[in-house]
């Protein structure tokens, strides 16, 4: 058990996003089994899913604002298919998203796309009169934010190619988001309407799709419209907190001693270095404007987006 569990650890530590993330999807669904059994054992009559849910309904929304995040790796207790469809796919389209576009932008189009699809989930249930007597379920699940992350990366990679075993001819990745986007608006109309149907999960699916396409458009233009939301994750992490009140002008200083005394001086910019990295950037830009994301080398797109 200690060894799988340090597997585990290493795995986590040294594995890319995907592989972080699904960790986490996994480990949040043993926790969750392990403590419905408990519940069950000693009679704790505890709905979790409406602990970790994200709920319709706006009164019990604000006084569970942690759910709008718990829920996108969260699953169905009632068995594993949930969340093994959601992994497989999410291992294949994170995998890919992390090769292409790097970790930091799988992290922020996940957290945004299951963001994205519970407000589509929230906005039909509360706006939309098909749903006025639904039954008004916890949202549960990973699909929104999946969907997002794959459906970005066959908005800016659509003619890559996938091979499968059993198909002769690779298959465009457009298709296959394609695919999965149209089996999705297939399942909410028939869907809508039906006692105990999972509409508002399928509502959730096309939320996080069309925010996948959007970002996946934008990042074709150049443009990376989570740089925001990427810095403040990082700031996040690192838990550097002094450094969230630091202003945008304030410069670094150092202590130089004269004579025995020591005195602050501003540290120096390097304005040969910052005009040369500019001078890359809009290159690169003028490249984009005229020939697109898909012309720029893996080169110019690794300094593109550290930019």
């Amino acid at each position: 058990m200690n060894s799988l569990l340090e597997k585990l650890k290493t795995q986590y530590k040294s594995g890319s996003m995907a592989i972080k993330l699904l960790i986490i999807n996994v480990g949040f669904f043993v926790l969750a089994a392990v403590i419905s059994i408990l519940f069950k054992l000693f009679s704790f009559n505890i709905n979790l899913s409406s602990i970790y849910g994200a709920s319709p309904e706006w009164k019990i929304l604000l006084t569970r604002p942690w759910t709008l995040v718990t829920y996108m790796f969260a699953h169905d207790l009632n068995g594993i298919s949930h969340l093994l469809w959601n992994m497989v796919l999410f291992y294949f389209a994170g995998t890919f998203f992390v090769q292409k576009l790097g970790s930091k932008k799988l992290l922020s189009v996940y957290l945004v796309g299951g963001f994205v699809g519970f407000l589509a989930f929230f906005l039909g249930y509360n706006f939309l009169p098909a749903f006025a007597n639904a039954n008004r379920f916890p949202l549960i699940g990973a699909s929104a934010a999946v969907i997002a992350v794959f459906v970005a990366g066959g908005t800016v990679y659509p003619n890559h190619p996938l091979k499968f075993t059993f198909i002769a001819k690779p298959i465009k990745l457009s298709y296959i988001v394609g695919g999965i986007v149209l089996l999705d608006l297939i399942r909410l109309q028939a869907s809508i309407g039906v006692e105990g149907a999972n509409a508002g999960g399928w509502i959730s699916h096309l939320g996080g799709a069309i925010f996948g396409f959007y970002y996946g458009t934008k990042t074709k233009q150049g443009k990376n419209i989570l740089s925001s939301f990427e810095k403040f994750l990082d700031k996040l992490f690192s838990l550097d907190f002094p450094r969230w009140f630091t202003t945008k002008n304030s410069k670094p200083k150092m202590k130089v001693k004269k004579g025995g005394k020591t005195s602050e001086k501003k540290a120096k910019s390097q304005p040969k270095q910052q005009k040369k990295d500019n001078e890359q950037i809009n290159t690169i830009l003028d490249k984009v404007k005229k020939s697109g994301y898909q012309s720029l080398s893996p080169k110019e797109k690794e300094i593109f987006f550290k930019k």
